[in-house]
Order: C-alpha cells, then structure tokens, then sequence
C-alpha cells in the first residue's frame, strides 16, 4: 500500500516545490553523492598511498641499515690497514666514514618514527656504533702518537672488540629490518588489492552518479514540461478567443505563471472593451484603410468632426472627403507611409457634409499583417486659427519694433549683439549687419578709453552695466559711427529664449533733446532766481511803502490799484519760491536740518502762519495739543502744514472747521492729519492730486488761486524726510491729508543734510 502511495505523494510534494527548489534538488542530490563517492575514494586512495609509502620507507630502512653495517665494517678496515701502513688514505678513508656514520645513524632514525620497538633497537645501535667508534679512536690515536707497544696491544684487542661490537650491530640492524621485509614482502599484494577497490568503486560510482542524475532529469523534465505544456496551450487558446484550460494547481513558479497568465488574459480582455470603447468615444477620428484607399472601419466620431455616419463612409474612398487641391499631396503622403518603419503624419482638409472645411491632422501607420492602413484624424481648425493669429501678432510685433522711437537691442551673456531694431540703426548710425555680432561695449564712449578686446576690461564694463541699468534705468554715452558723443537712458531686461539660454533686452533711449531741454530749464530757473525774484521783491517793498502812506497820503482809488497790484506781487513771488524749491527737490538740494523737534512748536508757528488767513475765509482752526517729538527739519515741516490747511480751509464752508491732530503709529513714525469739511476728492483724481499743477477743477485757479505746485512740494519734501503721503477722501464729506515723519531719536547727533538754510527760504505758500 505505501509502496503504491508514494509516487501520488512525491507528485504532491513536487507541485507544491518551486522550481528553483526542484533545481536545487537536481543539483544537491547528485552533489551530495558525488560527496560521499569523492571522500570514500579519498579513503581508499590515502590508504593505498600510505601503504606505498609504507614500501618505501621500509626499503629506505633496510638500504640504510645496510649502508650503516658495511660503513661499520669499512672503519675496522680502515683503521687496520691505516695501523699496518699508517698510510693518509687509510687515514683520510676512516676519518670520512667516522663522519658519515652518525649522518646516518640520524638518517636512519628519521626513516624509523614512531615505532617504539625500532626506536629501541635504534637507541643500542647508537650505543654499539658509539662504543666501536671510541675503540677505533683510541686505537687511531695511539698510531698517530707512535706508541708501538700501546698501539700492538690496541691492535690485538680491538679486532676482537669491533668483530663482538660488529656481530652485535648486525643482530640489532637484523631486527630493525625484520618487520621492514615482511612489509616489503607484504606491500605488492595489498597494493594490488587497494587498487583493484579503487577501480570497482570508482566504476560503480560513476554509474550510480549517472543513473541518478539521468533519473532525476527525466522525473523533473517531466513534471515541468506538462505544466508548461498547459501553459503553452493556454498562450494559442488567448490567441484564438478560446476558453483556458483549467487552472494549474500548486504553489511553484509555473502555477504563479499560470495565474499570472490568466490575470494577463483578464487584463487584455478589459484592456480590449476600454480600447473599444475609447475608440467609440474618441473626439478623433479612428479609422483603417485597406489598399485600395477605402473605409474598413471607422469610429462614431466621423459625425461630429465631419458631419458623416459610420455606415455612409464604409467602403467609400477616403479622397472623396479630401478636399480637391489637397489630394494629390495626401496620395504622396499615404504612398510614402507603406515605405516608411513608423508613423507618419500629414495634412490637408476635409470637406464635410455642410460643405465647410476642417483642417486634418493625420497621424497613419502601415500593417502590412492586415494590409491595411490605421489613421487618427485630429481636427486641428482651431490650431489652425491660432497660428494665423500667431503670425498676425508676430507681424504686429516686428512692426512694433521696427517702429519704436527708442533703440532695442538683443545682447547674450557676454554682450555681443544678437540683433537690433532699425531705430538702432539710425541711433548708432549703422546698418544692423554692422552691429551683430560685436560687442556692446563698442558702441559706448567707454570703449574710447578702454580696450574692446581686452577681456578684463569687457568684464568690468559688463558689471557696470548690469549694476546701473539691470531692471532698472541707468545714464550712459554712447558713440556713433561718426565718432559722435550722446547721451543715452538704458535699462536691460533678462529672458530666455526657448533653446533656454539667457538674453538680455537693451531698451536705448536717445535723451540728447531732453538733455537740451534740461540744461535750458536750468538757465532758466537760474534767470528766474536771480532776474525776477529780486526786482519782485523790491515792487513788493515799494507798493507796502505806498500802501502805509509812507510816500504820502493816497486816494482811495490809487489805494485800491496799490493793493491789487500788491497781491499779484505776493502771488508771483510765491509762484517763483515754488517752482524754485519744486526743482531743487528734484535735484536733491532743497536744504534740510534734521534734528529732534517738539512737535507742538512746529503746529504753533503753523497756526500763527495761516490764522490770519482762516479768518478771512469764516474758517476755525482746531489744532490739537501733542507732546510728541519728531525727527526733522521743523522749517520744512512747517512749510508742508501750512500749505495742507491753507488748502482745507480754502475748499471748506464758511462757519467749518478744519482740524489738525497728531498722533504715533507702528514703525516709529508720527502721523499728522489735516481734516476738513469741504466738497471731497473724485477718486479719479486722487493719483494724479500729488503731480504738477493739478487742480481739482479747472476753474479752482481763477476762484480759489494757486498754482497746483503745493501738493507736490510736500510729497518732496515728506519723501526727503524718509516718510509717505496721502489723502482719503469722500465727495461732498470733507477730506483727510496726511503725512508720517520719522519719531525723535532718543540718541542722536545733529545732522545736516544740507548747509543750514537762510530765513528766506522758508516761503507759506497760500495757493494750491
């Protein structure tokens, strides 16, 4: 019964191995018992080289015992002839074998080991050489002295001792080589057997092994090849729609394979439905077109893009959609997909049931399996559209740049010119194939100074150009090609073209007319200061004489003119002190002290400024106590608060208020407000109401005066202080300017930012 039941549970057993575990055993069991076979062998082998070497040393004993009787022997001859002749060469022949002899007697117990019997015998023929040797000696020595008599009596004894000691050495050396000579005599037959073993087990062996390794190959090979039989099967069955067989039981590889197989095929199944069903819902069209240019199948989507049904393009030709110029190039095209290895795309358009166009991009692959071409349609109209407006707007865009009144030139990260406009051109008096490809140093009056082709100094002149006018607008010289010095405002851009280098954009802007400009504004504001502000003020003085009575009574009549004529002498002063501080703020040399002020003393002299003038409109003035400090020019202050409530209380009602409160905000700053009542601020205007002469209507310079430079002497001068400016504002409530200043410093040393100013500069202006 078990021998029956056996094979059923080994075939259990090698379903539920792996394979790389049956591998194992294919290799481990032949490994193991060519083991056992190489160590048995090996057994056998040291046995029959021990009794080889057993032969060996015995012969090697029984030669050596020999050598060491006949060397005996010889010295008793020796010493007899050397005793009869007293020749050297008996003498030199004893001398030789005296020395040989205890080589050998080493030699000899070398050869014994450890055999306690032979180790015995060896240690009495030490004793009987080394008695016979010391005779021998004696006898020698009483020759060499010429003792006759000694030498006749060592003579007639010693032959009798060596012949005892002789007799002696031979039985001992007879049974040191007894056992030697059985072993000796033993040796060939035993070493015939040992090998006649070795022979046969290595024969058997050798079969076994392969029996073994042939039966295992056969056992594995077999339950393997049957699995991957059904596998194998399972691979046409998938090709061919079929049902798999059954599922393949165990837990080794080629079950996982099977279920591995079978998930593949699951996966391709489900993978297939969503393939149709992509195609069925594809917004391109899909399609196959077999060698005579016709319809094979199509996808829905051939309605929506081209007004057709699936079932009317079935078996028609697909130029007859093509649109009539666009057919012989697409027939080339589909001619040149059979030949190609991949896809190729092409286009033309398509003319749809309603007779409208549609731009086709078609991407076709030749299977030349099915004989057929696969192509994807891609409507691409709207592309189409966008690259047209691509061009209209890169049109546009050079002829933008063609016609640009400021110079453009495109420089890479070492400055050469890439390209350049034509306002370039005429700026630099060059023509653009000219400026390409030099450096933008060239084109600068630096370049006069310093070498063009001198790296170090085309560093430093790039670094100086990236420092000034890098985001930002720098003042420059530039030279012509005439030699011809102009200033210039540059500013450069970085960006990246789309190979992904680093270009920078120069805009170039001819300021020479401005520069003009500028240098006559400044004669003059010069001429203005020094002509008219003068004689003005010398009017002013006389119309006050006259006005007092200090020339003489007047008429009233003449009063009248006198005054007129007066305040448009203060008004035409004040416009001149105006635009002069307006320029100095903008060169930076409006006079400045700085130092820590009270701040109730700087609304004080504010109030005495423009009480006179609140007055004389109906307007109270509500300054509200502070203990504060600032850290400014108290003189300047002054001149922005004046201005600030001359301006609300000349835009509020009669009867109102204008209030001026103080008070200290985060970031260490003082914030002052003025509030009034009047008409409000439009909100359009509130980014304009700092700029140059601004009004907020037309008419409030004829009805309520000023020049509209007020404003903007106190955005300079706020600014000047470190600090910020503004108004909030609502038409018909009133409006609330303020202004932040830095707070006292609590350590500080006066500094001037400018030489002190005098008395006269400080001028309150009463006019927007």
């Amino acid at each position: 019964m078990c021998n029956v039941d056996f094979p059923n549970k080994l075939m259990r057993l090698n379903v539920n191995l792996k394979i790389s575990h049956k591998g194992f055993i294919l290799v481990l069991v032949p490994l193991v018992f060519e083991l056992v076979f190489l160590i048995i062998l090996s057994v056998l082998l040291q046995k029959a080289e021990e009794e080889v070497q057993r032969q060996v040393r015995s012969k090697a004993i029984i030669s050596q015992a020999n050598a060491l009787s006949k060397l005996f022997y010889d010295a008793g001859v020796a010493m007899g002839g050397y005793s009869i002749t007293k020749s050297p060469l008996f003498s030199d022949r004893y001398d030789k074998i005296v020395r040989q002899i205890p080589m050998d007697l080493t030699e000899l117990s070398n050869l014994v080991g450890d055999n306690d019997k032979q180790q015995q015998i060896l240690v009495r023929l030490k004793t009987i050489t080394s008695d016979g040797l010391k005779i021998l000696g004696e006898a020698k020595s009483a020759i060499d002295d010429n003792r006759v008599d000694v030498a006749q009596f060592r003579a007639r004894h010693m032959y009798k001792q060596i012949r005892q000691l002789a007799d002696q050495l031979q039985d001992e050396l007879k049974g040191l080589t007894e056992d030697e000579r059985k072993i000796e005599n033993e040796s060939p037959e035993q070493q015939n057997r040992s090998r006649t073993m070795v022979k046969v087990f290595l024969v058997v062996g050798v079969v076994v092994n392969i029996a073994i390794a042939f039966l295992l190959l056969y056992y594995f090979l077999k339950s393997i090849s049957i699995r991957l039989n059904t596998v194998t099967d399972n691979s046409f069955r998938l090709a061919r729609g079929q049902r798999l067989n059954p599922p393949l039981t165990g837990a080794d590889e080629i079950a996982q394979l099977d279920d591995a197989f079978r998930s593949m095929a699951e996966a391709l199944a489900e993978a297939s439905r969503k393939e149709r069903a992509v195609i069925e819902n594809a917004a391109d069209v899909i399609c196959s077109i077999d060698m005579d240019g016709k319809f094979v199948a199509i996808n829905p989507a051939s309605y929506e893009s081209w007004g057709y049904y699936p079932d009317e393009l079935m078996g028609r030709r697909f130029i007859e959609v093509i649109v009539q110029e666009d057919v012989p190039e697409t027939i080339r095209s589909v001619r040149s997909v059979r030949g190609a290895t991949g896809k190729v795309s092409f286009e033309n358009r398509v003319k749809k049931r309603d007779n409208s166009l549609v731009h086709v991009l078609w991407s076709a692959d030749w299977s030349e399996k099915d004989r057929a071409l696969f192509c994807v349609a891609h409507d691409i109209t709207q592309r189409k559209l966008a690259e047209e407006t691509l061009r209209a707007s890169e049109e546009r865009i050079r002829k933008i740049i063609d016609h640009m009144i400021v110079g453009l030139l495109i420089i890479d990260k070492e400055g050469r010119v890439e390209s350049v406009n034509p306002r370039s051109e005429s700026m630099f008096a060059m023509r653009s194939h000219e400026m390409v490809g030099r450096h933008i140093m060239s084109l600068f009056a630096d370049s006069r100074i310093f070498s063009v082709n001198d790296p170090s100094d085309r560093a430093a002149f790039m670094e100086t150009l990236f420092t000034k006018a890098n985001s930002r607008i720098g003042e420059f010289d530039c030279l012509n090609a005439r030699g011809e010095d102009f200033p210039v405002e540059l500013s450069l851009a970085e960006f990246e073209y789309g190979d992904g280098k680093v270009r920078y954009m120069a805009n170039i802007l001819d300021v020479s007319e401005r520069r003009e400009v500028e240098r006559m504004k400044k004669e003059f504001v010069s001429t203005v200061s020094h002509e008219l502000r003068t004689p003005l003020t010398s009017i002013r003085g006389s119309l006050t004489l006259l006005a007092v009575g200090a020339m003489g009574a007047l008429p009233e009549q003449v009063k009248k003119v006198v005054s007129i004529a007066e305040r448009n002498t203060i008004r035409l002063i004040g416009l001149i002190n105006d635009i002069l501080d307006i320029e100095k703020l903008e060169a930076g040399k409006l006079d400045m002290v700085f130092e820590n002020s009270p701040l109730t003393n700087i609304l004080e002299r504010s109030e005495q400024a423009v009480s006179a003038f609140a007055a004389n409109n109906g307007v109270t003035l509500d300054i509200q106590p502070t203990s504060l400090m600032v850290h400014a020019d108290g003189d300047r202050l002054v001149q922005v608060i004046v201005n600030l409530v001359s301006n609300a209380v000349k835009f509020s009602p009669k009867g109102a208020a204008v209030t001026v409160a103080s008070e200290e905000i985060p970031g260490g700053m003082i914030e002052i407000r003025v509030i009034d009542r009047g008409r409000g601020i439009p909100e359009s205007f509130k980014n304009r109401l700092f700029q140059r002469f601004q009004q907020v209507e037309a008419s409030d310079a004829k009805k309520k005066g000023g020049t509209g430079l007020g404003l903007a002497i106190c955005k300079g001068i706020v600014e000047q202080h470190g600090g910020s400016i503004g108004v909030e504002s609502e038409e018909g409530r009133g409006s609330m300017f303020w202004f932040r200043v830095p707070k006292a410093q609590v350590i500080v040393a006066p500094v001037s930012a400018q030489p002190a100013t005098d008395a006269g500069m400080v001028t309150m202006s009463l006019h927007q």
